[in-house]
């Protein structure tokens, strides 16, 4: 079979600062060790997606592709239009559909729609100018975060604050330099844990459960902000570690899992997807829905896959393999 995986890379960017390249490029690494898995039974031709290129892509391109694809020419709603058009042609791919992807990259609608089901997530308020009031049933400390960014971009340290002066600055610098709005929800300070799921209707598996670790300063808040995600010198970086299977409390692993799998189903994810939590005081809080997660070697996705018994070109394997029996259905 023919097999197209498509990616992304960022010349340039748009919005934001130019040290947020480093999430976008690391997709190359994924590239090769996805292409290593499935080159043995496939033809396999990674593809680089430019805005020239999708209006030479035809039905006869491809039998199917393994979409790595998260935007388009440094536009990050790129991620969504990728999806949209292999539909339009007619290309199958793994993944989750246009639907899911734009949902999830929308930090705003994702919040609307957990409230909507009655998953639990932390308070929060959505600021399109500086010139806002805080809602005064929001309790510090808070967290501010760009409402349509993925991988921590524009999450640092500097993100956590405890007073309204430190706030406002946070809000201002945000919308300066990332053109959108900021959401600002409560900061939860509990254990971080990353819920990997695979499967689509009956056959959804959830993986091992696994932590992010902080050996962080006590004075420093404990978050997977820019740094410590991908600033490899850093110490934010060399402090957080990940531990797959976390130790947790039976009837919390229960729990998750659960809530881990109405999310995924919820947001329509297909496939595969990472949905990641906040536990405090034996209450989870769901913070966000990944439906295109990174399955780099070292991700974290790939770590629980690996808990739960699958080599990495296991897992691969696995996602084209679920991706074509959807299909066949």
């Amino acid at each position: 079979m023919k097999i197209g995986i498509l990616y992304n890379l960022v010349d340039r960017i748009e919005r934001g600062l130019e040290i947020d390249k480093l999430s976008d490029n690391e997709i190359i690494e994924t590239v090769e060790h996805a292409q290593k898995a499935l080159e043995n039974e496939h033809e396999v031709i990674p593809v680089r997606v430019r805005r020239e290129l999708l209006t030479q892509l035809t039905r006869e391109s491809f039998d199917f592709v393994f979409n790595l694809c998260e935007g388009i020419d440094g536009k990050v709603k790129g991620e969504s239009w990728i999806p949209a058009l292999l539909d339009i042609i007619g290309i199958p791919y793994t993944g989750s559909d246009s639907l899911s992807l734009g949902l999830c990259l929308d930090k705003i609608k994702t919040k609307q729609l957990l409230v909507a089901n009655n998953i639990l997530t932390p308070d929060y308020q959505v600021f399109y100018d500086p010139s806002q009031k805080l809602n005064p049933t929001l309790k510090f400390p808070l967290i501010t975060k760009p409402a349509n960014e993925d991988a921590s971009v524009g999450i640092t340290i500097d993100s956590v604050v405890h007073d309204e002066n430190n706030l406002f600055k946070r809000i201002e610098f945000l919308l300066n330099n990332y053109r959108q709005p900021v959401i600002v929800e409560e900061y939860i300070d509990g254990r971080e844990l990353n819920v990997a799921i695979i499967g689509n209707g009956d056959s959804v598996e959830v993986l091992p459960v696994s932590e992010i670790v902080f050996d962080f300063n006590e004075n420093l808040p404990k978050i997977v902000g820019y740094e410590a995600k991908w600033i490899e010198d850093s110490e934010m970086f060399k402090k957080t570690a990940g531990v797959c299977p976390a130790e947790l409390p039976a009837h919390i692993e229960t729990q998750i899992k659960k809530l881990a799998t109405d999310a995924y189903n919820t947001a329509g994810c297909r496939d595969y997807a990472r949905v990641d939590f906040r536990l405090k005081d034996d209450t989870l809080y769901l913070l966000e829905i990944n439906p295109n997660p990174g399955i780099n070697i070292d991700s974290g996705f790939v770590r629980s896959a690996m808990a739960g018994g699958l080599s990495y070109n296991e897992l691969i394997q696995k996602i084209l393999s679920l991706s074509m029996e959807r299909y066949q259905k």
